[in-house]
């Protein structure tokens, strides 16, 4: 299993939540987010095995306390002593909510499955503590909701983002920009979402921290996200990372990974862009719960 991060705070007043339930306060949020420089770390292959011992004590404060394991029972073990330390909300993220590559296949999964499974276990011994999951069979609504709401990056989908994203990837050239939409929108099923992420939107890579198109023009890639079922099912049944979440995505390097039409469709709004173009489906809340994790916002582009 790849790492975890385990995130507790001290008793906090509790508040309502839509769902019915009540849910931790949002400092519990916001010691989250502020551990997203320690995301991009481990994100950028930069924090070595021999490293992780060591993590928490890198990176925690006094407050909130911050634990780093690597399988399902270290993980419910820093969830015991936080609790045993007088937390009364916990977050538990595995790493690979908050990056691209977090693939792994059937025993990764299952190994966060195992750990889901755990932490349930731990919060019937524990009705008073909040833990909360970020994680795969996502079965917790209102600890997802509650991350969401707290952790979304403020500017996703505001127009000026959109208009910096056209300067920095179009050259500012509206007209290219109007065709490389029409361009994909003509390959995918109709009331697909468009939404573009990255660096093209945020101006930096978020693995390497490399400023968008360092490499020369054009050398940097437009990742474009397609929102809703019918876009899901475009992708052939093994070609997900989480299925019904997130699929692998559809780049020079894996044509094959989904329908032709979008294929077709992709290869015309690269010839349009004059760069490369990935194409990932995902399920709305999970994009907005990786953007989240990572502090980078996007841009809606239609649909």
């Amino acid at each position: 299993m790849s790492l975890v991060l385990v995130v507790a705070c001290p008793p906090q007043p509790a508040v309502p939540a839509a769902f019915g339930t009540e849910q931790p306060a949002p400092d519990l949020w916001q010691a989250v987010r502020e551990e997203v420089p320690a995301l991009r770390e481990i994100a950028s292959g930069t924090v070595r095995p021999d490293r992780l011992d060591r993590l928490a004590e890198d990176l925690a404060g006094d407050d909130p306390a911050i634990a780093a394991a690597t399988s399902p029972a270290e993980v419910v073990g820093e969830v015991r002593r936080a609790i045993e330390g007088g937390a009364r909300a916990v977050a538990v993220i595995p790493i690979a909510m908050a990056v691209d590559r977090n693939g792994g296949g059937d025993a990764r999964r299952t190994d966060l499955r195992d750990l889901h499974d755990r932490l349930e276990h731990v919060g019937r011994e524990q009705p008073d503590v909040e833990i909360r999951y970020l994680g795969p069979p996502f079965t917790d609504p209102p600890g997802l909701e509650a991350a969401i709401r707290a952790l979304r990056p403020a500017r996703s989908g505001e127009p000026a983002l959109l208009t910096e994203t056209v300067a920095r990837a179009f050259e500012g050239d509206l007209d290219r920009f109007g065709r490389f939409v029409a361009a994909l929108q003509a390959g995918v099923p109709e009331g697909t979402r468009l939404v573009l992420r990255g660096s093209a939107v945020v101006g930096v890579s978020y693995v390497t921290g490399e400023p968008f198109d360092a490499r020369g023009p054009g050398t940097s890639d437009l990742d474009v996200v397609l929102l809703g079922e019918a876009a899901m099912g475009q992708w052939e049944p093994g070609a997900f990372y989480l299925p019904g979440v997130n699929t692998l995505p559809l780049w020079d390097g894996a044509p094959d990974v989904a329908a032709p039409r979008l294929e077709a469709a992709r290869l015309s709004a690269q010839d349009v862009a004059g760069r490369p173009v990935a194409i990932q489906a995902m399920a709305p809340w999970f994009l907005d719960l990786r953007s989240g994790l990572q502090s980078t916002p996007y841009v809606i582009l239609g649909g």
